[in-house]
């Protein structure tokens, strides 16, 4: 079971890391205007369209994957493997799965950027890094999720064998 010291300093990493990610967003709309308003990319009217086509449709398919793929992640009890962190597995998993997630997000605001760069049409980079937004919005890590996922796990075992590990007791003491 997942104490609420492991919980708290588990979910403010996740959310640390979840402030970062979401200021560059901010940042894309704050600075690419600024660092790419006078650039001239030569790119075909035809071209520019295929692409911002694409990179809109490649934005809605990469949201419905995020959703399916955090899902799956966060479903099912899969064995605790020891986190090489020292972390509890549940926040562990929990920040691999936030990763994830909100690296997928983050990459639709990277769209924008994209065609910001490409096309200079500001309602490119806004609708799109506003969708990247809500999607980190939506996704934002919460203690809840790690506590269901610590429930789901199967229970750990003592680590090393020595009881009470997990406090701190044995453990000074080595092997027998």
């Amino acid at each position: 079971m997942i104490t609420e010291q492991e919980l708290h300093r588990g979910i403010a990493v996740v959310r640390g890391i979840w402030v970062a990610l979401f200021a560059s967003l901010i940042l894309y709309v704050a600075m690419a205007p600024m660092v790419f308003g006078t650039a001239t990319v030569t790119f075909t009217e035809e071209g520019y369209r295929t692409l911002r086509l694409g990179l809109y449709g490649g934005a809605l398919l990469t949201l419905v994957l995020t959703w399916v793929i955090r899902r799956s992640l966060l479903s099912g009890s899969r064995p605790a493997k020891p986190a090489r962190s020292g972390q509890h597995p549940a926040v562990a998993r929990y920040i691999a799965v936030m990763m994830v997630t909100m690296g997928m997000s983050e990459a639709i605001g990277v769209y924008g950027l994209i065609l910001y760069v490409l096309g200079q049409q500001r309602q490119d980079l806004y609708l799109l890094t506003l969708l990247s937004a809500a999607a980190m919005l939506l996704y934002f890590p919460k203690k809840e999720e790690i506590v269901a996922l610590d429930q789901a796990m199967p229970p750990q075992p003592q680590q090393w064998g020595w009881p009470n590990c997990s406090s701190g007791e044995g453990a000074a003491r080595g092997p027998r």
